[in-house]
């Protein structure tokens, strides 16, 4: 155990903690992240406009086209908004290591380069038409790829002084506005060109890119793989999650959309099966049956520590059980921590895919809502997945029992020693 922990800490886990730290990797996570509480709130809307509850559609009826334009006005314009927030932070991340750069500035070059590849007509009625197809999801990567290419070429400009020079005393205020003048105008004019005189279809040919990669990102056999890579970092202290998470969220987050937009449209077929929100409400759980399991301990510090965390655990926080019990570089909760969530992932697969029992997830929920209230909500009110959510915490806790109890012998064996075990009398 001590030869694999030493492989993970210094062969495995550099080189991904590295890549990790990649500033694009970083501004993508950051871009996900900020614009998270929009796949929320178009979920929300979602839910209510299709609950399914007999007769409900009757009821939100007179709302319910509001409800799909409040969709289409969130979900429907995600690309735009990742546009611009991915524009700021990659601005920002320049920035904060002494370039000349303003992360407004470069938000809303981001911004209008993005639109540049977008062209509008005048409708017969006076009208401005402008083509959305893809200012939804299928254009969040030509969103990323634009804003990094429109930010690069700014700071370029900006680090070889195609700036209008002013002397000193200016306000910074002026100062900051007409640096930018020069390197913005010949941004916006390069995408411009690209767009409508070279006539590229940016967002076919980047869609065409990323396709094959995209694609094979959303099978189940690299999807179980980033799980386990995840549970491994996680075993070794680092955040496995947000490792991960930083390759996987833009797939995890295509995958997620489009089965929202299915849904929405009315496909009777969701495409994607094992998006993260999947993985949370089944596998990734919660840590809630381990600090259950302390909570019970026959050890005073297991026992306190069990009953400290169970709030937090229900609501899917996991750090105290993590560094407290520790599972984190804790020998004896390797094979569970690793092996046993390998269980639950195949497990739920089976039911997933192979006897198709629990449906695709259409929608997304926060992650602090407890899985179970997750699964029922995420599949668009699927009481078996409900029911499977709960059952997985049942056999998570018996997966960890003995070799929980192991750690509860060593514990009480050293708290007879100390004069502190309550049952040294008994």
């Amino acid at each position: 155990m001590e030869k694999i922990t030493r492989f993970i800490e210094e062969k495995m886990a550099p080189p991904l903690i590295r890549l990790s730290e990649m500033r694009y990797l970083q501004v993508v996570q950051r871009t996900f992240m900020t614009t998270m509480p929009i796949l929320l709130f178009s979920s929300l809307l979602i839910l209510i406009a299709a609950l399914p509850i007999p007769g409900w559609s009757n009821i939100v009826a007179p709302i319910s086209g509001k409800l799909w334009a409040g969709v289409n006005s969130s979900l429907g314009l995600l690309a735009v908004c990742i546009s611009i927030v991915a524009g700021y932070f990659l601005g920002d991340y320049y920035k904060e290591r002494g370039a000349k750069i303003n992360p407004i500035a470069t938000a809303l070059i981001s911004f209008i380069s993005f639109m540049m590849f977008f062209p509008m007509f005048n409708a017969e009625d006076g009208r401005l038409v402008i083509e959305a197809t893809n200012f939804g999801s299928t254009g969040m990567f030509t969103s990323i790829f634009i804003s990094i290419f429109a930010v690069e070429l700014y700071r370029f400009l900006i680090n070889k002084n195609f700036t209008i020079k002013l002397p000193n005393g200016v306000p910074p205020m002026v100062l900051d506005a007409f640096t930018a003048l020069i390197p913005s105008i010949f941004v916006m004019l390069t995408s411009w060109i690209i767009s409508h005189v070279l006539g590229l279809n940016m967002p076919v040919l980047i869609n065409m890119l990323f396709e094959p990669l995209v694609n094979a990102g959303k099978g189940p056999i690299p999807q179980f793989f980033a799980f386990m890579l995840d549970r491994v970092l996680w075993f070794t202290g680092i955040h496995g999650s947000n490792v991960v998470g930083s390759v996987m969220s833009p797939i995890w987050t295509n995958m997620i959309t489009e089965n929202m937009e299915a849904f929405k449209a009315g496909a009777q077929v969701i495409p994607n099966l094992f998006t993260t929100e999947w993985c949370g409400y089944f596998v990734r759980i919660s840590v809630f049956p381990i600090a259950l399991l302390a909570a019970l301990s026959k050890t005073k510090r297991y026992r306190t520590l069990g009953r400290l965390s169970l709030p937090a655990t229900i609501f899917n926080i996991a750090e105290p059980v993590m560094f407290g019990l520790p599972i984190v570089l804790n020998p004896i909760l390797f094979i569970p921590w690793v092996f046993g969530f390998a269980f639950l992932w195949v497990w739920t697969y089976i039911f997933t895919a192979v006897i198709p029992m629990i449906p695709a997830i259409i929608t997304q929920v926060t992650w602090t809502v407890p899985a179970p209230i997750g699964a029922f909500l995420g599949t668009g009110g699927s009481w078996f997945a409900l029911l499977f959510s709960l059952g997985n915490y049942v056999i998570l806790g018996l997966i960890f029992y003995p070799f929980f109890k192991v750690l509860e012998k060593q514990e009480l064996e050293n708290e007879l020693k100390e004069g502190v075990c309550e049952y040294a009398n008994n």
